[in-house]
């Protein structure tokens, strides 16, 4: 399952074919922890990528598996469905984290400050603040105040993830900043965001307040997930989505693993996510629209990489979106006291245009909307890792089935494990975590 190379190579090809003149890798320093005399925004540009890989490549397909949205089905894939994995499966995630995209972030602040550039400085403390918030989200403890010194600090101590997440939120206030009404597509964006999508007129400015809400959500702080939610996406047009194309090395990455590399893999074979939207699980709220949705979703057992599927060859990938900010919104609002209700019927309003589908307005109030929302979030973001955070935050809530109950499991894993590249050489290391351990936010 170690695909670095590969995928490095695939993303790299992504720009080569889609940025005319431009390469972002033209003269990156070979050692990522070293300064580098490229350009800043061709640093950005690798970051980009590496943002990408994060939220559409290997660490989405576990938090897919193992929150049940999809089926391991052959190979390594089959242990993994059973939640049986090893330190060596997390090398090239962490490894994408630290090295491909937030030293090259770091790389462009850094260049940005010595000419002047504020809206590259912004972009650059935007893209860190969502690498490390993820990072955090998903591990728990990281290295970050110490971290991207490898010359002078090869072994960073493991910062607690509660002060990770604190700092995710202040790189992406200070990167707000300094962005002003800046556009995606426009500004240090393109051509790896947004760019394959007609009319999308992203901001940076909202796509960092929608991050905000994420990680005050990972965070359990709701009064201030509700307060950037609503500050955040505004419209489906806003959405931060990774651009994709049918040239080799622009495809979208759930496409060339599922039918280029590793066919018959992933599926959804039996999966909850596949009986919700096909009617073998009745939803909490009564959905007919979800016949349209689940022939974009899948195919039979497959996941739809068919022209017009949700993992098409050119299908952009959602890193953050419109309905995620809203059902933030709507979460944090029912959290705190609020109107929960008009933020929910504002996404299935918005579903049902996408999908041509009746996808009825709720009624509901208490513990039933609340479930109405999180199971909406679930099945609106497929493949996304912020279903694996939600589950385990909420202490899987909804209901998601626990796979391989004969083995003894009784909660789906509740972290990645520390890759074994730490284990071997970081000094600080702290130690073997079970993969049942809640991270600290969620014990």
């Amino acid at each position: 399952m170690k695909n670095t190379h590969f995928y490095i190579i695939v993303l790299l090809s992504l720009l080569i074919v889609t940025a005319s003149c431009t390469k972002f890798t033209d003269g990156i320093n070979e050692d990522p922890n070293s300064f580098s005399d490229a350009p800043g925004p061709l640093l950005i540009g690798q970051a980009n990528l590496t943002t990408v890989k994060i939220f559409s490549s290997q660490a989405s397909r576990i938090s897919g598996i193992w929150t049940d949205q999809f089926t391991g089905s052959d190979r390594q894939y089959i242990p993994l469905n059973d939640y049986t994995t090893t330190a060596g499966d997390y090398d090239d995630d962490w490894s994408d984290v630290y090295a491909g995209g937030l030293a090259q972030a770091r790389l462009a602040e850094l260049d940005a400050i010595k000419t002047g550039d504020a809206l590259l400085e912004g972009v650059s403390l935007i893209i860190q603040g969502i690498l490390i918030g993820e990072t955090a989200s998903i591990w728990g403890d990281v290295p970050w105040t110490e971290a991207l010194q490898s010359l002078d600090i090869p072994n960073p101590k493991y910062d607690s993830q509660a002060s990770v997440l604190d700092a995710a939120q202040g790189l992406l206030s200070d990167g707000i900043s300094k962005v002003g009404g800046a556009t995606v597509s426009d500004f240090y964006g393109a051509p790896v965001f947004v760019a394959n999508d007609a009319g999308n007129d992203a901001t940076w400015k909202e796509v960092a307040n929608s991050m905000k809400a994420r990680y005050y959500l990972v965070a359990k702080d709701y009064a201030n997930a509700l307060i950037y939610a609503n500050m955040g996406i505004s419209s489906p047009s806003g959405d931060f989505l990774s651009a994709h194309a049918e040239e080799t090395g622009a495809k979208n990455l759930y496409y060339q693993f599922c039918k280029e590399q590793r066919e018959g893999y992933l599926t959804a074979t039996g999966s909850h996510l596949n009986k919700l939207v096909n009617g073998l699980t009745p939803r909490v709220l009564a959905t007919p629209g979800e016949a349209q949705r689940a022939l974009v979703y899948f195919d039979g057992d497959n996941l739809n990489t068919n022209t017009g599927g949700f993992f098409a060859i050119d299908a952009s990938f959602p890193i953050i979106s419109y309905f995620e900010t809203k059902l933030i919104q709507a979460e944090a609002a029912h959290r705190t006291g609020g109107d929960a209700l008009t933020p929910f019927n504002e996404v299935r309003a918005a579903l049902a245009t996408l999908y041509s589908g009746d996808f009825p307005a709720s009624t509901s109030s208490g513990a039933v909307l609340l479930n109405e929302i999180l199971e909406e979030k679930y099945i609106t973001l497929i493949g996304s890792n912020q279903v694996f955070h939600d589950v385990r935050r909420t202490n899987n809530l909804i209901g998601v089935p626990i796979k391989n109950t004969s083995a003894g499991n009784t909660t789906i894993p509740q972290r990645f494990l520390y890759p074994q590249s730490e284990v071997n050489a970081n000094a600080n290391f702290p130690g073997f975590v079970d993969l049942f351990e809640p991270t600290p936010v969620n014990q």
